[in-house]
């Protein structure tokens, strides 16, 4: 979704870099998409807070903070929540986090495999603290069963150079893998998206809907929607 304004006929060619345009959309999207949350499903890490809640309980927030036409959403609290792995294997022992929309967290310990990687995560709410003086900011999931199946689909550019020199067969230089699918957890809320409807995921970018829930067992199908940064 970005407009487009032209003022007359030009015989000029322009070489315009779409980076450009999916800043100038971010900037139409951004202010009244709604936030959701999704996390990786591999290698996605429990964190058990010893004094989270032993019944879990439903909290109605703003689908989006600064537009109240976004509508709202619906989030629960729970003894354990999922992490992603990369936000997991970023910790410390004894460090604060925040769990975004909750409040910080002291990680009390940290379980590994015999090869170092992070299985499990223990930790202490201590939600009087400031998120000012956490260094992660972190998006998480409850342990429910009303999650929904995820698909993560990613579009990359079709030849692997900006720009062909003159003579070139492109032929020579089309990217081998156009696509990644990548397969997530969202919340509940997710269930009620529309096809066509534009959201961001908290810490993961924009995304439309391709295709909306049908049954636990079909994903839901996002598209990603690229907002003019450079992926790494």
């Amino acid at each position: 979704m970005f407009s487009l304004w032209f003022k007359g006929a030009s015989k000029n060619l322009n070489l315009m870099e779409w980076d450009k345009l999916w800043t100038l959309n971010k900037k139409i999207i951004d202010p009244i998409c709604p936030r959701h949350t999704a996390i990786l499903k591999e290698r996605r890490v429990i964190l058990t807070l010893t004094d989270g809640p032993e019944i879990p309980f439903v909290r109605i927030v703003p689908r989006h903070k600064k537009y109240e036409g976004a509508g709202k959403k619906s989030t629960t609290f729970t003894k354990r929540i999922w992490l992603d792995y990369v936000d997991a294997s970023s910790v410390s022992i004894g460090e604060e986090i925040t769990l975004m929309d909750w409040g910080n967290t002291t990680i009390k310990d940290v379980g590994r495999d015999e090869e170092g990687n992070v299985i499990h995560l223990t930790g202490e709410l201590h939600l009087e603290g400031s998120v000012k003086t956490t260094k992660l900011k972190l998006t998480w999931l409850p342990e429910i069963d009303e999650l929904v199946n995820l698909a993560l689909v990613e579009f990359d550019h079709l030849i692997t150079k900006k720009k062909l020199e003159e003579g070139e067969d492109f032929l020579d230089v089309l990217n081998p893998c156009t696509r990644r699918d990548t397969s997530a957890f969202g919340d509940s809320n997710m269930r009620n998206l529309k096809h066509g409807e534009i959201l961001q995921l908290e810490r993961k970018g924009y995304f439309i809907c391709d295709v909306p829930y049908v049954r636990p067992s079909k994903p839901i199908v996002l598209i990603a929607i690229p907002d003019g940064r450079h992926q790494t």
